[in-house]
C-alpha cells in the first residue's frame, strides 16, 4: 500500500507541478481566512521564499520565469480579498493574462525573503491593469510588473462597481499609456506579417 502511494504522489510530481497547485490553494486559503476590509487604492501582499526550485543555472538568485509565477499567486490573493472573483464567476466570465511588462533591478538572491505587492491601477473596456513589485526584506523593490488582464464576459466597470477605493476610475498613468502604444505598434507589426 505504501508503494502504491509514493507511485502515485511521485507521478503527479513528474506529470504536473503540484507544488504550484498546493501554493495557489493555500493562497486562495489565506484570502478566505485573513479576509479583511479590502480598499482598491491599498495594496495587497503575498509573501516568498526563493528557495533552491526557483533559482537560475548559476544558482545564485531567482530565475527570471519564477518572477511571473509569482505574479499568479498574487493575483489569486487580489482577486479572491476584493471580491472581484466572485464577481467573474457571477458573470460567468474568466480572466486571462493579456500582456505584462517585466523590469528587473537587482536579483532576489536564493534563501531570500520577498513580498509581492499588488494594486490595481487603472481599468478599460474589458481589462484590468495591475502593478506589481518585488520587495525583499530590506526595502529594496527588486523588480516592477505591470500586468495586463483581459476579462471575459464582464466590463471592468461593472467589475469594479461597489468594489471599496473604486468609486472614481483612476486617469491612465504615463507608464500604462506608453506601454499601450508599444502594444499596439507590435500587434500592427504581426498584422502586416499576416
Amino acid at each position: 500500500m505504501y508503494s502504491v502511494f509514493v507511485t502515485i504522489i511521485a507521478l503527479a510530481y513528474m506529470l504536473f507541478d503540484v507544488n504550484y497547485y498546493i501554493r495557489a490553494a493555500c493562497f486562495y486559503a489565506l484570502g478566505r481566512l485573513t479576509k479583511k476590509k479590502f480598499n482598491a487604492k491599498n495594496c495587497t501582499t503575498i509573501y516568498g521564499f526563493c528557495t533552491t526550485q526557483d533559482i537560475d543555472l548559476f544558482i545564485k538568485h531567482m530565475n527570471n520565469a519564477r518572477y511571473l509565477r509569482e505574479l499568479d499567486f498574487a493575483r489569486f490573493y487580489f482577486y479572491d480579498i476584493s471580491g472581484i472573483y466572485k464577481k467573474i464567476l457571477d458573470a460567468n466570465g474568466a480572466v486571462l493574462q493579456g500582456a505584462s511588462s517585466v523590469r528587473y533591478r537587482r536579483t532576489i538572491p536564493i534563501f531570500t525573503a520577498y513580498k509581492v505587492e499588488t494594486k490595481v491601477v487603472y481599468w478599460e473596456d474589458k481589462t484590468l491593469f495591475f502593478e506589481h513589485q518585488f520587495i525583499t526584506f530590506d526595502g529594496f523593490v527588486r523588480a516592477v510588473v505591470l500586468s495586463r488582464q483581459n476579462l471575459v464576459n464582464i466590463e471592468a466597470d461593472e467589475l469594479m462597481k461597489n468594489v471599496p477605493g473604486a468609486e472614481v476610475k483612476p486617469d491612465c498613468p504615463d507608464e500604462i499609456r506608453h506601454w499601450l502604444t508599444s502594444i499596439e505598434f507590435s500587434s500592427a507589426k504581426l498584422r502586416k506579417k499576416d
